[in-house]
């Protein structure tokens, strides 16, 4: 498949690095050449020096044979005509990313010839309150606009699961425990069976409508606290969006940032939050303001190590959740080794995103499982699909996966080995890495095996 990468920064590079990965053909492009020399240390793909906005360099590359084109700038304006140039001039698939709000209008932007516009700052932000709102979430994902949801959460050793097979808590707890469709211990993710054990300090993932979700979380965390003060540091778009939707939720909320420009222009947007012009790290004014009293602390600043700093900060002053915004890769395992409950990488759920355009078979979402390796993928069923009108349990499915939730036309339905999966509806599959390529062939369009 031919790849078109827009922006070599860290967004286009980390895409481009996965995409190489699996054997596609990637041009990454990028006017800046001290940008693109930097990611050429570091990628084995090919390069083009160039205006990704130019008509003539987009034709030159070729557009009339490109599957997907990616416009990842740091500019949403170099994006959104990079894209529209690339749909001119023939590209198949065009993603941008765009987070201004001004270019959408009911979710989407006005630009017909964009097949996706990615917001990875409102996505992050709508990740961060779904952390907080769950007692006990530790990563928080919304499939098929919200009415499925999937929740990590930390088994606690005093918890009503501790120690039970998931046999056992069927038995027991019936339908009001959701389907616990992945089991992450030691660092390692399992696909479970009934024989499994939840353990302490186990995350486990679960899956189903938000009601089910929010009240399966009261068997894994055993102290339920309302979610009432909120500190946030970082005056930025999503630390704004984030205060504005706590706000609405009826919680206290602290907005704190070092510039004073971004606090004036976020306390000039907010009337109900207080703004506070302080060093996120300056421990005396933070205790002041109650850091160690907060039910929340979420530092979501433009500098990540200043918004780990701050979290550890809050964590020893007695925060109650501590939620950061992270890009590197490599600090998303670090930080729950060092006690941060929550991470959120805007930069891989983008790559994550666009990456799911090159998949086979029919993929309507994806997303990557914590930090695992793991993915959650949605997809469609069509008409002669290889799985539509048999029963699950007469389904060979590859052995490394599982099919955690089927969405219908009027609801969610947790599968069990007699559903018979129809015309239309979507799947959502949860898939080891080692899983992966086998998932992708099974909803390709090859004939079904039965056992």
């Amino acid at each position: 498949m031919k790849i078109v990468i827009i922006g070599a920064g860290a967004v286009g590079s980390d895409l481009a690095r996965s995409l190489s990965a699996a054997n596609n053909d990637v041009i990454l492009v990028d006017r800046d050449a001290g940008v693109l020399a930097n990611a050429q240390e570091n990628l084995d793909c090919r390069f083009e020096h160039t205006n990704g906005m130019s008509p003539a360099a987009l034709e030159r590359i070729g557009m009339t044979d490109c599957d997907l084109f990616a416009a990842v700038t740091n500019r949403d304006e170099v994006n959104i005509v990079a894209a529209l140039t690339a749909d001119r001039l023939g590209a198949r698939t065009k993603v941008a990313r765009v987070r201004n709000e001004d270019y959408y209008v009911g979710g989407r932007t006005v630009f017909p010839g964009i097949d996706m516009a990615i917001n990875p700052d409102h996505e992050a932000a709508h990740s961060i309150r779904e952390i907080l709102f769950r007692a006990g979430a530790v990563e928080a994902y919304r499939f098929a606009n919200g009415r499925v949801r999937v929740v990590g959460a930390t088994v606690e050793p005093d918890s009503d699961v501790a120690g039970k097979s998931l046999r056992d808590l069927r038995k027991e707890l019936g339908g009001n425990l959701a389907l616990v469709a992945a089991v992450v211990r030691d660092g390692e993710t399992i696909i479970p069976d009934g024989d499994t054990t939840l353990l302490p300090d186990d995350t486990i993932y679960f899956t189903g409508t938000r009601r089910l979700v929010d009240r399966s979380l009261y068997y894994v965390h055993a102290h339920q606290e309302p979610l009432q003060k909120v500190m946030i540091v970082g005056a930025t778009a999503m630390g704004v969006e984030l205060a504005r939707d706590l706000c609405s939720a009826g919680v206290k909320v602290k907005l704190v940032d070092p510039d004073p420009g971004r606090c004036q222009e976020a306390s000039e947007a907010l009337h109900h939050v207080l703004v506070l012009n302080i060093d996120p790290v300056d421990t005396a004014p933070l205790i002041d303001e109650g850091i160690g009293d907060m039910d929340g602390f979420v530092a979501v600043g433009k500098d990540e190590e200043v918004n780990m700093l701050s979290c550890l900060l809050a964590r020893r002053q007695g925060a109650r959740r501590t939620v950061c915004l992270v890009n590197r890769v490599d600090y998303l395992e670090l930080l729950p080794r060092l006690g941060i409950d929550s991470a959120v990488s805007p930069r891989r759920s983008t790559a994550t995103s666009i990456a799911r355009f090159v998949r086979r078979g029919a993929v309507v979402s994806a997303e990557a499982l914590g930090r695992t390796g793991a993915e959650i993928l949605q997809y469609r069923l069509e008409e002669g699909h290889r799985a539509v009108g048999v029963p699950l349990n007469e389904l060979e499915f590859p052995g490394d996966a599982v099919i955690g939730a089927v969405i219908k036309k009027k609801g969610v339905e947790t599968p069990s080995g007699k559903t018979v999966l129809r015309p239309g509806e979507q799947v959502l599959v949860f898939t080891l890495p080692s899983g992966q390529e086998a998932v992708e062939s099974y909803f390709s369009t090859e004939e079904p095996r039965k056992r």
